[in-house]
């Protein structure tokens, strides 16, 4: 059984940025502690688990807002993450005397200040994203006359006599998206779209689309949009049977029987070590 390593690995610019700031902060003496994340900083299981080693503690809700989850947190310092945080959350933070690290991805921040601008200029904006995603939960927090879109079905609702500003989610499926921009622009050609797919995330789609594996294995957390994307556009897009796992220990022996070429693909939140443990696994059952 061949493997193949598709490239990129590792972390993308965004999240290597936020895990800094916030392993900066932990030796920083003046920095306030004790240090908290404002939902996991990262989509990533096993680096949140290494971060609550280390004595950084976590605030985090599958029902709850950020907004609603800073009432959990009243001294040291707040980690926002890395999916974004809105103005209102920053302003509580604030007022509750809390030290403030933002580690948002600056790609999510020009989605925001395009959005604002947009709004300004008198665009009807539409937002496509994944519902109770942070990320899009900080969007729809910016102006509540952003209309979300989180299934192309919800286009033929609309109705719309206005100019419309066009803009996404930045770790969807940059494949699936073009159906969505279609079928907008389908209703109203003169519609704005502006593709903020990230481009940690469309390397790694593209390396998906372009391999000939039999089986591709996707190490990424299960929370991870981008990792889930991956694992929708090989078995979507490449027509290649695909695995989603955390670790090494979640392989299973079973799935590799017949398969002559394997290919390993990560999530832009996956520790590369990690990746490199999966592989070490596979290469024991050939």
């Amino acid at each position: 059984m061949h493997i193949i390593k598709l490239n990129p690995q590792g972390y993308c610019g965004g999240v290597k940025r936020a895990l800094k700031l916030i392993n900066d902060a932990l030796i920083d003496q003046n920095v306030k502690k004790p240090i908290w994340m404002l939902g996991n900083i990262i989509h990533n299981k096993n680096v949140i688990e290494d971060l609550t080693k280390k004595g950084v503690r976590c605030v985090d809700s599958k029902t709850k807002t950020r907004y609603e989850m800073l009432d959990e947190i009243n001294e040291g310092t707040v980690v926002f993450s890395a999916h974004g945080i809105s103005p209102r959350v920053f302003q509580k933070a604030k007022s509750k005397g809390l030290n403030i690290i933002d580690a948002t991805c600056p790609n999510v921040y020009i989605v925001h200040k395009n959005i604002i601008a947009h709004l300004k200029e008198g665009y009807t904006v539409l937002y496509i994203g994944t519902s109770s995603h942070p990320e899009a939960e900080a969007v729809l927090e910016l102006d509540e006359r952003i209309i979300f879109i989180s299934s192309i079905s919800q286009i033929d609702s609309l109705n719309i006599n206005n100019k419309i500003y066009v803009t996404n989610q930045t770790t969807l499926s940059s494949y699936d998206i073009k159906d969505y921009f279609n079928e907008i622009l389908k209703r109203y050609p003169n519609a704005v779209i502006d593709d903020k797919i990230c481009q940690a995330t469309t390397q790694r789609q593209k390396a998906v689309i372009e391999q000939t594996a039999d089986l591709c294995i996707v190490v990424g957390d299960k929370s991870s949009s981008n990792s889930q994307k991956l694992k929708t556009v090989c078995e979507k897009n490449a027509n290649i049977k695909s695995y989603i796992i955390e670790d090494e220990t979640e392989l299973d022996k079973s799935w590799f029987a017949g398969i002559n070429t394997v290919s390993i693909t990560s999530g832009a939140s996956t520790p590369e070590e990690i990746t490199d443990k999966v592989v070490k696994k596979i290469e024991s059952f050939i």
